[in-house]
């Protein structure tokens, strides 16, 4: 069973907010002893023990007046016992033997009026109080509801709905002095998980303890930028997919792609492999599909396991934080190179609306030419560059190219036209396979039928394919044989088509919704049942009577 929140109940069996007055109690008085420090009690403790030597000073007939200065005179020639003399130095300012007499005569106010060592602690304001206004709770629960309102909506609630007999002055006071974590930030106000991302107490992690090149973390982010599209011309915003190592932050690789699928995510990580002929122990990713399905993920097809990579490491859903180091890396990117790239150019959330609107239309236009992937692509590079020669944010001694310097190549299993192919299991049958809509044959594989392989494919290359047994030993090259139907010359091709397909059929799909919204729609069997209906009325139709032409003389 989940556990419940202490803090919150449910009102009106739908919405949640915090307790009401009576279990709000709690919470709301402070225990400002518990709450001072060891030396704050200390000098409480000995002021209470001076105002109760004068007190009883006082009952031997001495007025206030006589029995403080009496007290004083007695410390000063040091004839007060031991720990009386000690309290006088204790509660007294620093480098004197005894507190003034005034001070003395404020705290014997404080004690005759029910004041205790509480009331006497430095600092105190006010006393803890014993009864609440009956509001406190229903101001509590309006204010902590998920549409955040404002605590002069929660005054006029609690004045003209709930009849209660506050100013809002007192509920503004109340609302501002309970715990933040119960007010104005709690989680039943701003949400739970928003609270845990920017409320909560964290740990920080280091990663003193990894070397370089033993932990990849990867992630998308789509950038903030107008390109050219490279086939289309039109405006596009690409998607990069960008992988760092953990320990020295240097971008080890990354890729400018349509969407962060499949393709894209294998795609990087073959380059990035290929580039520095290291595999890492370990790859840290999100829960996307790009990164954790059957053709990745796989114990026996996935890339993962044919590239040589120990573990997968997926971070929680929703929460950032696990990924800080490459969130923070593309605030940089978005903050230090977008930003100041192509300044009309740049389309992030903070970018003023009139100049992007210009923008926008001065391209439509045909007055404003896009930036080219392969432009944005060297500028990119170039300020990978720059950002690698700052100063690693763990150590200042060093640069993160100087830290990346230590790798240790761990070379891949296989080479990059290798690691970009992709795999699938299947069955020989007939000394062929079919995947898809393609069939491939070698007569090899005759004594393998009714035995399960591993075909791996080119997505560019459909001409041959490898055919290896589950351990992974190579059988034979099979060629293409068949292709079913008319299909794209190849497999990217294809996926393309069927992206291009579906994305129709959902605009297909819009189409028909709105003509519904519209009453476009025609019902044919109400139209049905209005033609039988007026075939038997009894009010007979006249038709026109027939009209003779001469086709050889009608003009």
């Amino acid at each position: 069973m989940r556990k419940q929140n202490a803090f919150v109940q449910r009102v009106d069996q739908a919405t949640p907010a915090v307790r009401t007055t009576g279990q709000v109690i709690a919470l709301r008085q402070r225990d400002p002893w518990r709450e001072a420090s060891e030396s704050q009690r200390e000098v409480a403790t000995a002021r209470l023990d001076i105002v109760e030597a004068v007190l009883e000073l006082e009952k031997t007939g001495l007025s206030a007046s006589k029995s403080i200065e009496l007290l004083l005179a007695k410390a000063e020639v040091g004839s007060l016992n031991p720990y009386l003399q000690a309290a006088l130095k204790r509660a007294a300012k620093a480098d004197r033997l005894a507190p003034a007499r005034n001070a003395i005569f404020e705290w014997r106010k404080i004690k005759t009026v029910g004041g205790g060592r509480v009331e006497l602690l430095e600092n105190h304001k006010g006393r803890v109080l014993s009864e609440i206004p009956i509001w406190w709770g229903p101001a509590l629960e309006y204010y902590n509801q998920p549409g955040q309102p404002e605590m002069s909506v929660v005054y006029r609630r609690l004045v003209e709905v709930d009849k209660f007999a506050c100013t809002y002055d007192q509920v503004r006071a109340y609302l501002t002095s309970v715990p933040a974590m119960l007010g104005r930030n709690s989680p039943a106000r701003i949400g739970k998980n928003l609270y845990r991302l920017t409320k909560k107490q964290y740990i920080r992690r280091c990663t003193d303890n990894a070397l370089p090149g033993d932990v990849y973390v990867a992630d998308g982010y789509r950038a903030d930028v107008y390109l050219a599209h490279p086939v289309t011309g039109k405006i596009w915003r690409p998607e990069l997919t960008v992988a760092i190592d953990l320990r020295s932050r240097v971008v080890v690789g990354w890729r400018a792609d349509e969407h962060e699928g499949t393709v894209a995510v294998q795609n990087m990580w073959a380059e990035c492999f290929a580039r520095w002929n290291h595999v890492p122990l370990f790859i840290y990713v999100d829960n996307g599909s790009g990164y954790k399905n059957k053709l990745m993920s796989d114990d026996q097809i996935g890339f993962y396991k044919r590239a040589g990579v120990q573990e997968i490491i997926h971070s929680l859903p929703g929460n950032p934080h696990g990924k800080g180091w490459i969130e923070r890396l593309f605030v940089e990117i978005k903050r230090d190179f977008l930003k100041l790239w192509r300044p009309r150019f740049y389309c992030g959330h903070d970018m003023a609306a009139e100049v992007l609107q210009e923008t926008v239309r001065e391209i439509k236009a045909g007055r404003l030419q896009l930036p080219t992937q392969a432009e944005f692509t060297e500028a990119f590079n170039d300020w990978l560059q720059r950002y690698a020669s700052r100063p690693h944010p763990e150590n200042k001694a060093v640069s993160k190219a100087s830290m990346w310097e230590g790798l240790v190549p761990i070379p891949a299993n296989m080479a990059e036209i290798e690691l970009k192919r992709q795999a699938v299991e299947l069955t020989v049958k007939r000394a062929s396979i079919a995947h898809g809509k393609r069939s491939y044959k070698n007569a090899d594989l005759e004594a393998f039928n009714g035995t399960k392989v591993i075909l791996e494919y080119d997505l560019m290359d459909d001409s041959v394919a490898i055919i290896r047994t589950l351990g992974g030993r190579w059988i034979c090259d099979a060629h293409l044989i068949n292709a079913i139907d008319a299909i794209a010359p190849n497999r990217m091709e294809e996926k393309r088509l069927n992206r291009a397909s579906d994305a129709i059929k959902r605009l297909e799909q819009k189409m028909i919704e709105q003509q519904d919204r519209a009453g476009m729609v025609i019902d044919v069997d109400a139209i049905v049942v209005g033609a039988d209906a007026m075939l038997n009325t009894e009010t007979s139709i006249v038709l026109p009577e027939p009209i003779e032409i001469d086709l050889l003389t009608f003009k």
